[in-house]
């Protein structure tokens, strides 16, 4: 067992609610070593993992620092997120070593462990990286391709006719208006960044089993799935529509209202003026995604735009690639607000992690013939019992406890033999 939680005092909550990063430092060097501890038990085989997953739990408290109240809200916050962080991080590395069963490699990093002051020398230089300015990134975009342009027209032939001035002139223009147009836009982009960020935005989360409804002041709705945060802009609805989205959401999109209700999802966007779309981005999924449900979607990313119809799902890769989501992952990803829980050629592992996601419930697979075992469910989300047995019967594993009353599942017990009379 992992040692007792210290108590952090309410002036140092009070601080870090605030804003006040020397409030953070406190929490993290005071309780680097308890939070390491049980990152370490939450990793389960990958203990070298556990200082950089305390480092993005502790900036992932940053961003919701707003909403605590008292230390045992950060406690909880910090178990929470280990837990959930952790499950995502066990997912990737079985990946790899799955690769390295394959292909008879072993993946070794030479690097030592970071200490506690190299962590959060991390951890401070992410709080102060600037952000992006997309107007500001646009202006410079403009600039080298001015200065390519007067390259280019200095080593055309110096006998020119009229035209050719004319048509520099007319071109120049175009590139005048469409420059302020892109730069009308990605300042509206800017702004939103800026309101995303600000101690005043509002923000809600979801844990582990739960499911929330967040009404906008325009009359929109928002349905959190489990494990999802939504952060929403001050003064939602005056100027601008916008809310971010970690985790996964069903926004019902309220009609009449000149401004598109925009959801980030990372520096991907998603946009309606009406209908209901949902979204998606978990960080153990590797991609995000976006359903139009009835909504008719303008989706952007660092790809390029795209119009999504009513019905359609498209995913976002790493790169900010765009490409049309599949049958299994459409049905799979946004199941949950049709109430179901729905798992397609995945492994007995993988759907045991899901149920800490959708029901709270932590149940590792004991039965190492079992864990990569395919299987595919279809159940309502609320009935845990239904998801449990659904896993079971596909994965030919038993529920049930171990010596700790840890749930597991289990190979079933070998059955006796009748002997011949």
């Amino acid at each position: 067992m992992s040692a007792p939680f210290a108590a952090i005092d309410a002036a140092t909550v009070a601080a870090l609610k605030g804003g006040d990063e020397k409030a953070l430092e406190k929490i993290f060097r005071s309780h680097y070593d308890v939070l390491l501890e049980r990152a370490v038990e939450r990793l389960k085989g990958e203990p070298a993992a556990a200082p950089r997953l305390v480092a993005s739990t502790v900036l992932e408290l940053w961003a919701v620092r707003g909403s605590m109240e008292t230390s045992a809200q950060v406690e909880g916050f910090f178990n929470e997120e280990l837990r959930n962080r952790a499950g995502a991080v066990r997912a990737r590395m079985a990946s790899v070593h799955r690769f390295e069963k394959k292909e008879g490699v072993a993946a070794h990093d030479p690097r030592p462990a970071p200490s506690a002051d190299e962590l959060w020398k991390e951890i401070a230089e992410t709080l102060h990286r600037p952000p992006v300015d997309p107007a500001e990134a646009a202006k410079r975009r403009r600039a080298n391709a001015a200065h390519g342009a007067a390259e280019h027209i200095a080593k055309v032939s110096a006998r020119r006719s009229w035209k050719g001035p004319a048509l520099i002139a007319t071109l120049g223009a175009i590139a005048v208006v469409v420059g302020v147009m892109y730069a009308n836009k990605a300042g509206k982009a800017a702004a939103v960044s800026q309101l995303l960020a600000s101690n005043d935005a509002q923000t809600v989360l979801t844990r582990q089993g739960q499911f929330g409804n967040l009404p906008l002041s325009d009359s929109s709705t928002v349905r959190l799935a489990a494990e999802s945060r939504i952060t929403v802009i001050p003064k939602f609805g005056v100027e601008y529509r916008a809310a971010s989205v970690m985790g996964s959401a069903a926004v019902t999109v309220a009609p009449g209202n000149p401004v598109p209700l925009e959801i980030r999802l990372g520096d991907a966007s998603a946009k309606a003026s009406s209908g209901e779309f949902a979204v998606r981005d978990y960080p153990d999924d590797g991609a995000r995604f976006v359903n139009a449900r009835t909504a008719t979607v303008e989706v952007t990313a660092k790809g390029g735009t795209r119009t999504l119809n009513p019905g359609e799902t498209i995913a976002i890769d790493s790169a900010g690639m765009i490409r049309d989501a599949t049958a299994t992952e459409a049905a799979q990803y946004f199941a949950w607000v049709d109430g179901k829980l729905v798992l397609r050629d995945v492994t007995v592992a993988y759907a045991a992690q899901r149920l800490w996601r959708w029901f709270g419930m932590e149940v590792t697979v004991a039965d190492s013939a079992a864990r990569d075992r395919l299987i595919s469910i279809s159940v309502p989300l609320e009935s845990s019992k239904a998801a449990v047995e659904a896993i079971g019967g596909a994965g030919g594993v038993v529920f049930g406890y171990d010596k700790d009353n840890k749930m597991i599942f289990s190979a079933p017990a070998p059955t006796r033999a009748r002997r011949a009379r």
